[in-house]
Order: structure tokens, then C-alpha cells, then sequence
């Protein structure tokens, strides 16, 4: 698989999460993929990322996902994204806001063959959590 698929495939991924499109982890990820990250440091298979995207979606109303910048080489891509969602229920023992939330992260993607088998990511929560928290204007 060349560089350019890997990005293109990790492309896909993003564009998938913001349509909740849960069957791209089949297609997607190795049966025995990890990720590591905070509170889904237990991820596993693709399953597991499904499972982990409902909760996104049940804690977010309309999910966008911005590449900010993107790297690949050796089978690896490292991303750099920003989320823009309406916060709209239960996140990290904050009820639903209605406030319109950005957050964002890296996330290192590891290949194996033409499919994703890890994913570590370092997530702004603690500036997701200021602005769930934050007094009402």
C-alpha cells in the first residue's frame, strides 16, 4: 500500500466518523486493532472502535472532523484534527450544554498491510472539559 493510500484511507476514516458510519472499521482495521487514548485506552477490533463512535455520537450532535495536517512514511500516518460538534449529551459526567464545542488532537496511525492495526491519540480533553464547564455568557 503507498503513502498516498494510507492518508486516503485515514481521509476516509475521518469522513466516516462525522456520518457515524460504524461499517468502515470492517473495511478499515485489522481484526485484532488497538488504539490507545484516555478513557478508550481498552479499544480493541473493530468492533470495539464501533462501539467507542456510538459514544461520540450519543455525546455530540453533528460531528465534523478537520485534518489539520496530515504525515506519512514507514507505514505510518500521523494526523492532527479538530472537532466541531454541538454538545448535546452526557460527556465525562457533564450533562448536554448545547454549546458548541472544538477540540483537538493527534493521532498516530500504524498500518499492517492495506489495513489500520493501532491507533495512539493525545486528546485536548482538559480543554474539552473547560468549555463544557464554563459559565453561561
Amino acid at each position: 500500500m503507498s503513502t498516498q493510500s494510507r492518508k486516503d484511507a485515514v481521509r476516509r476514516l475521518y469522513k466516516a466518523l462525522e456520518a457515524g458510519d460504524l461499517d468502515v472499521a470492517d473495511e478499515l482495521f485489522t481484526p485484532d486493532f488497538v488504539t490507545s487514548e484516555g478513557a478508550h485506552q481498552n479499544v480493541s477490533g473493530p468492533q470495539g472502535f464501533k462501539d467507542a463512535v456510538r459514544q461520540v455520537h450519543a455525546a455530540y450532535t453533528g460531528p465534523t472532523f478537520e485534518i489539520l495536517d496530515m504525515v506519512a512514511e514507514d507505514g505510518q500516518v500521523m494526523v492532527r484534527w479538530r472537532m466541531r460538534a454541538i454538545h448535546s449529551g452526557d460527556l465525562m459526567g457533564v450533562a448536554a450544554t448545547g454549546r458548541q464545542v472544538s477540540m483537538e488532537a493527534f493521532a498516530l496511525f500504524r498500518f499492517k498491510g492495506d489495513r489500520i492495526s493501532e491507533r495512539h491519540a493525545v486528546i485536548d480533553r482538559l480543554g474539552l472539559l473547560q468549555q463544557l464547564q464554563a459559565e453561561a455568557d
